[in-house]
């Protein structure tokens, strides 16, 4: 099963790759309080992380909504949290409108 998150959910629509329908559930909700918070963000990352149910998931695709701290900060408590899981992240392509995969193994 391949399970897909946002880093936010508010920046706009995200539409699934796989299944076209809109991304809902995501890493930090709708926004940072303070986006140079770099250790806040990563405690957040890795706690979303932690609490997150893996049985049955061999794959995360993560669609990046911007803000670099965000994305960076995700990607540590990935590492950190020795994640059972392996991930893509997902670019917007302007020229095709959609999402395009960087596989991250």
């Amino acid at each position: 099963m391949i399970r897909e998150v946002c880093l936010f959910t508010s920046r706009h629509e995200i539409l699934s790759v796989l299944t076209k329908k809109p991304i809902t559930e995501s890493v930090f909700g709708d926004s940072v309080e303070n986006p140079m918070d770099f250790d806040s963000m990563a405690k957040t990352a890795f706690k979303f992380l932690q609490e997150s149910i893996w049985e049955g998931v061999e794959k995360v695709n993560l669609y990046i909504t911007g803000l670099t701290p965000a994305t960076t900060s995700f990607l540590k408590a990935y590492f950190d949290a020795s994640c059972p899981v392996l991930l893509s992240l997902y670019h917007f392509d302007r020229e095709s409108a959609t999402y395009k995969e960087q596989k991250f193994d």
